[in-house]
């Protein structure tokens, strides 16, 4: 079975890196985080949560700051938009992981190339000189 090596060309990488930071200026908002749902007690005597009954649903943030995990409280409205944001965030950093990979492919792929254009300069050079 024959298989053919398909040569990658340094625009061909130049146009898939620009077509990932379009689809991250898309992106929208982002917040970095795991979206950590939970049930608790709202805290008035009266509920029934507090007697035994259903706990009230509660959604947090985590994230790290300084080494330390921070959590900030969502209010049940906003749940499925922050949702999106953290998702979001972990799209942009699949995205930037991407865009490395890429930007190491241009420069491998750039260095042969500029040694291949050193040689044939230095080839053309030495013989023109014995003309």
């Amino acid at each position: 079975m024959n298989t053919k090596v398909r040569q990658e060309s340094e625009a061909g990488l130049r146009r898939q890196i620009h077509a990932k930071i379009a689809t991250i200026a898309k992106t929208g908002i982002c917040m970095p985080g795991t979206l950590v749902r939970k049930s608790r007690k709202c805290g008035n005597p009266r509920c029934a949560c507090a007697n035994g009954g259903p706990l009230h649903p509660a959604c947090t943030v985590t994230s790290k700051d300084c080494g330390r995990t921070k959590a900030v409280y969502i209010p049940v409205d906003m749940i499925p938009e922050v949702e999106t944001w953290v998702a979001n965030h972990k799209r942009v950093k699949e995205l930037l992981k991407e865009i490395g990979v890429l930007a190491e492919r241009l420069i491998r792929l750039h260095v042969p190339r500029r040694l291949a254009a050193r040689r044939r300069s230095g080839s053309l050079e030495s013989g023109t000189a014995e003309t």
